[in-house]
């Protein structure tokens, strides 16, 4: 029972990544920085349950809104940003997200909130943590490596309006987070 919750868990926090890795393979991004990209998912899977079991239930409620909310920011500009680049016609690859310094992290930390708040109660469901969050790990890294390659196949069919709709999919995953925090 606990496996078979793992892997839907896994599967279920892997969905943004993937949605994100998509839009970004949409518009394109170069192999070394997707490989990067993927690690840095991959392993941001396995740290935020792993903070969120650490910081517990209390800290996670009045912190985990506020992180959430932020996430939901940065995919919202980021999305409008790629929304408006593509109308704006032009070198396409202007409004990709900086995937450079910083960038990385923040990106990969946007799309891994949700594994925070998982590992609040990651102790009551699996008694083997780390395995567990390694598998969510693994699951991430794969899903966000499929969305980019799913998303470079698309891209190149779609032409112009990749970049329009890799925006669109940022920014509904940005306002997704945003109106679960109202609800």
């Amino acid at each position: 029972m606990a496996l078979a919750w793992v892997i839907a868990v896994s599967v279920a926090l892997g969905m943004d990544a993937f949605s994100f890795s998509l839009a970004l393979g949409l518009v394109g991004i170069r192999n070394r920085l997707a490989l990067q990209l993927v690690l840095t998912v991959a392993v941001f899977h396995v740290i935020m349950p792993l903070l969120g079991l650490w910081a517990g239930q209390e800290l996670g409620s009045r912190f985990g809104n506020v992180a959430v909310g932020m996430g939901a920011i940065i995919l919202l500009w980021l999305g409008g940003k790629m929304i408006l680049g593509a109308f704006r016609g032009g070198e396409t690859r202007s409004s990709i997200p900086s995937l450079k310094g910083l960038g990385i992290y923040a990106l990969a930390g946007s799309v891994s909130l949700d594994a925070l708040s998982v590992g609040f109660s990651l102790g009551t469901f699996v008694s083997r943590i780390l395995p567990a969050t390694l598998i969510m790990g693994l699951t991430a890294g794969m899903m966000t490596g499929s969305g980019i390659i799913l998303g470079r196949r698309v891209g190149t069919w779609l032409g112009n309006k990749a970049e329009a709709l890799g925006g669109i999919i940022l920014f509904l995953i940005g306002l997704r987070m945003g109106i679960g925090l109202i609800y």
